[in-house]
């Protein structure tokens, strides 16, 4: 926590050390009185002044708490010992001051260099987000030397301290450091090498392909992909670097499936580059066995497209050839949904900053989401990049995400790596079994963010953050992150409202009038249980707030009004158990359906039913036709099983245009029957004159281009069943069928039977 420097080492007494900030270590006084050499850094925030007036406190101390946590971090890496320490005499300056007596004026430099390159890098996503830009860290150094008299060590420090601001404010010519040498010797030797990260398909959990991240030579500043990358853009050789890390990944990308993509980083400079020949990646291509189809241009969205006319004709011109087109970091950058919908990319990447906290947080779920359906309209795919956990992995899963990429799928490394054991497993983890009785919803999907502090935190601070936002109800208090308490608005102004209150409490911590005995339940607790134990609470705590946790650390809290809201229109749904276009059971009762089936040991026969072509349909004649067929479908279902099918049979309506019908294995196929030559009867009369007499129509498709479609038909898939199935195996075995029978042209069933 930031805390104003209180110098009291008495000869320093008469220091006038002004709003000084203490972020790491000692105070400064004992810091310069007792040091030999100190190694000064000097970072500022270019324009901090300017930036704070335009996007206001809040920004500026977020930025500030960015800055410093990526200075400790490369404090760390750098330095090999612990001993270094953080102050600010000004708002957006950082100074870091090391005690190190081993390094000279020249590597100085190149560190406080480094230390640029990678806080500007680490926090440029989070800044585009929030404002559309980067931002500039102008870094300077110098030395401090305590030898002279106690009278001189302020002023002499100052002075140290003033020759690294006066640095930082000029422009460093780069060419002359140390690193650009080292920089060059490596571009000359094509001392680059890969590492590979695969990109994971999250419905079959079967690699899609691998990205290719460039590493420069151990033990070098440039091992660092930011600090190679920077330095080629401010040395104008950009281009030659993609080029050497185009060769190094596409000689060393090893066997490969013919299906399988090579992701390759590209800024968009270099994609309009005239040196950038397709001639010459297809001749490299060829030497180890890969097409144009294999290959994939990452261009991240961070960096600006100025002529983006000729971007998009240059990229035209490779897709033309077979070239893949993935968009980077969407959502972060300076592209907006029309220049992706223009470009209509093959993939589109979402930034790891959307993936945080996307267990509870309702607004990134809602971007990856829409995202999501986005990209499948230009006919494209989504990847989520930094998955780092196996609830981040379940939920984007759940969501319907078709990629992922990070580190709970598997870690970059030089020889492509498999999926780690946990991302295997979590067909297992995710699999919902027909033989639990449980439907209910998890209370992880009602969670919100909630504001926490510690349990030491004054009362005063605690009532502030309510006039501050007047939209929470509750405050958490929790001590490492673990719950411990709970504030309710109602109950601390209660507490304050005396005529002592304010001044009772005016000194005292938080604890001393928190609820040290809240409600608190783990994510995937059900919302009815969750409502049945918030009602069981004591009457003056009944709606109170309900405090959610993932292994016992804080996720958000729900309240219980929102709890009943969702249980109430939960009962109402299952009370009507239909589709409110058919009328026919949904997806709760089917399940139920084939549950029941499973705990009687019957054998018994799933019909898939879906409607080709229907989207083309849709698109063209309305959703209000294309609801008239979704219903004569469901008509003419409903009356061939009962024509047909044994008492008891099943029908139900997944959603959309897909059906379901549960039946006796021998009664299936006359059913199919029955639904493809009624419906191919009937399915003409849903056209214009024109297509019903031509047996086509014209419509868009999911390129976007006009073509000539069929009209629309049905397609059946019978998967007949054992007892012993789960609904996952069912699921699986019904997608590759009902993928055969759409393959097949016109009205069709298909079938086959599991033995066992």
């Amino acid at each position: 926590m930031l805390q104003l420097l209180k110098n009291k080492a008495a000869p320093l007494s008469k220091m006038s050390c002004g709003n000084i900030k203490c972020f790491e270590g000692p105070g400064i006084g004992s810091l310069i009185q007792n040091a030999g050499r100190l190694n000064i850094l000097y970072f500022a925030i270019q324009d901090f002044p300017t930036l704070s007036a335009m996007y206001g406190p809040e920004w500026a101390e977020h930025l500030e708490n960015e800055i410093k946590k990526y200075i400790l971090i490369e404090g760390h890496t750098n330095f090999h010992h612990d001993d270094f320490h953080i102050f600010s005499f000004n708002p957006g300056e950082f100074l870091l001051l090391d005690p190190s007596q081993i390094l000279n004026d020249s590597h100085l430099q190149e560190i406080a260099y480094q230390f640029k390159v990678n806080i500007e890098n680490n926090v440029k996503s989070d800044q585009i987000g929030r404002t559309g830009n980067s931002i500039t860290i102008n870094t300077g150094h110098s030395f401090f030397y305590a030898a002279q008299s106690n009278d001189q060590l302020w002023s002499g420090f100052l002075s140290s301290m003033g020759e690294a601001r006066l640095e930082a404010q000029k422009n460093i010519d780069i060419s002359k450091l140390e690193l650009s040498n080292e920089f060059c010797d490596i571009l000359i030797q094509g001392d680059i090498r890969c590492h590979y990260q695969p990109i994971v398909d999250l419905g079959d959990k079967t690699i899609h392909g691998w990205e290719a991240l460039a590493r420069g030579p151990l033990n070098s500043p440039f091992r660092s992909p930011l600090t190679l990358f920077d330095m080629a853009e401010k040395l104008g050789k950009l281009f030659p670097l993609e080029k050497s890390c185009r060769e190094a990944a596409i000689s060393s990308f090893g066997e490969h499936r013919p299906q399988h993509k090579l992701f390759l980083n590209i800024h968009p400079r270099t994609i309009v580059d005239p040196n950038f020949t397709s001639g010459e990646t297809k001749r490299l291509l060829e030497m180890y066995d890969l097409k144009p189809g294999n290959i994939v241009f990452e261009i991240t969205e961070r960096h600006s497209v100025k002529d983006f006319k000729t971007f998009r004709k240059t990229l035209d011109h490779y897709r033309n050839q077979g070239y893949l087109v993935a968009i980077d970091d969407a959502g972060t950058g300076y592209s907006g949904l029309s220049s992706i919908a223009e470009i209509k990319p093959d993939y589109i990447k979402m930034d790891k900053s959307f993936i945080d906290d996307i267990e509870t947080n309702q607004v990134n779920r809602a971007i990856i989401d829409t995202f999501t359906t986005f990209s499948e309209k230009i006919g494209g795919k989504l990847i989520v990049e930094g998955i780092e956990t196996q609830s981040q992995a379940l939920t984007v899963i759940d969501m319907g995400v078709h990629l992922g990429q990070g580190f709970f799928l598997a870690k970059p490394a030089k020889e492509k790596p498999q999926l780690t054991d946990s991302a295997m497993n979590l067909r297992k983890s995710a699999e919902i079994s027909l033989n639990s009785s449980t439907y209910g919803i998890p209370v992880k999907n009602l969670v919100n963010k909630v504001e926490y502090v510690e349990s030491n935190t004054a009362v005063p601070l605690v009532q502030q953050l309510f006039a501050q936002n007047n939209s929470i109800s509750s405050v958490v208090v929790v001590h490492n992150m673990i719950p411990c308490g709970l504030i309710m608005e109602y109950n601390l102004n209660k507490h304050l409202s005396g005529k002592y209150g304010v001044a009772l409490y005016s000194n005292k911590p938080i604890k001393s009038i928190m609820d040290d005995g809240p409600l608190i339940v783990d994510l995937e607790t059900t919302v009815e249980n969750v409502s049945q134990l918030a009602m069981a609470r004591s009457r003056k705590k009944a709606y109170d707030d309900v405090i959610v946790t993932w292994k016992n650390q804080l996720m958000g809290t729900v309240s219980v009004q929102r709890l009943l809201d969702t249980l109430a229109s939960v009962q109402v749904e299952m009370a009507k158990g239909t589709n409110p276009l058919s009328g026919l059971p949904g997806n709760l009762d089917i399940e139920k359906e084939i549950d029941r089936r499973m705990k009687a040991h019957e054998k018994y026969s799933i019909i898939y039913a879906d409607l080709d072509n229907f989207k083309v349909y849709n698109d063209t004649y309305g959703f209000k036709n294309g609801d008239k067929i979704i219903l004569q479908i469901s008509k003419i279902i409903s009356w061939a099983t009962r024509k047909h099918g044994s008492t008891g049979d099943f029908i139900g309506h997944i959603g959309g245009d897909d059906f379901v019908m549960v039946t006796t294995p021998t009664k299936a196929e006359r059913i199919c029957k029955g639904i493809t030559r009624c419906f191919k009867r009937l399915a003409k009369y849903n056209y214009n004159k024109k297509d019903s007499c031509e047996g086509w129509m014209e419509g868009k498709g999911r390129d976007g281009s006009i073509s000539k479609f069929p009209l629309v038909s049905v397609s059946l898939a019978i998967l007949d069943c054992e007892p012993e199935q789960t609904l996952m195996e069912i699921g699986e075995h019904a997608a590759s069928l009902k993928k055969w029978a759409k393959s097949i042209e016109g009205n069709c069933w298909v079938r086959e039977r599991r033995k066992r």
